[in-house]
């Protein structure tokens, strides 16, 4: 099950607790086969150009829905064991994934979106919340496939 907030007017927060050890969910983070099976939402694909899971390394992709191409680029800012800071260049935000080991087997992933628009994020955040959790479910398959 995954919780949903918008912690102050610029930053949406979504968890979920997965029964996979944490070190397993952080490769599936940065091993390109596998972030490109589940990344994005039902009925997407992605089409991976550039990328780079080192600091300041570059992800470019193609998002393709219903025909249509959505193009993206992100930077890793931060990266280690537990915890990722990418930055999406347009629209511009900021998504912290944090890793908390509850136990051997069990592990709380957290996204905070940040954006620098309050206005773009109350515009989109239901379709956010929608979508994301549909890439957690995606997530909670290929964890199936360890």
């Amino acid at each position: 099950m995954m919780s949903m907030s918008l912690s102050n007017d610029n930053t949406l927060s979504l968890a979920r607790t997965f029964a996979y050890p944490m070190d397993v969910i952080f490769w599936k983070y940065i091993d390109q086969d596998a972030l490109c099976r589940w990344w994005w939402p039902h009925g997407n694909t992605n089409i991976f150009h550039e990328f780079h899971p080192t600091e300041w390394g570059k992800w470019t992709f193609t998002m393709q829905s219903n025909g249509v191409d959505y193009p993206n680029e992100m930077i890793f800012k931060k990266i280690e064991n537990n915890h990722l800071i990418l930055e999406h260049t347009l629209p511009h935000f900021f998504l912290d994934i944090s890793l908390e080991a509850i136990s051997d087997n069990q592990t709380k992933m957290t996204w905070d979106m940040t954006w620098d628009s309050p206005e773009i994020l109350a515009r989109i955040s239901e379709f956010l919340m929608e979508k994301n959790a549909e890439n957690f479910d995606k997530l909670e398959e290929e964890l199936k496939n360890f």
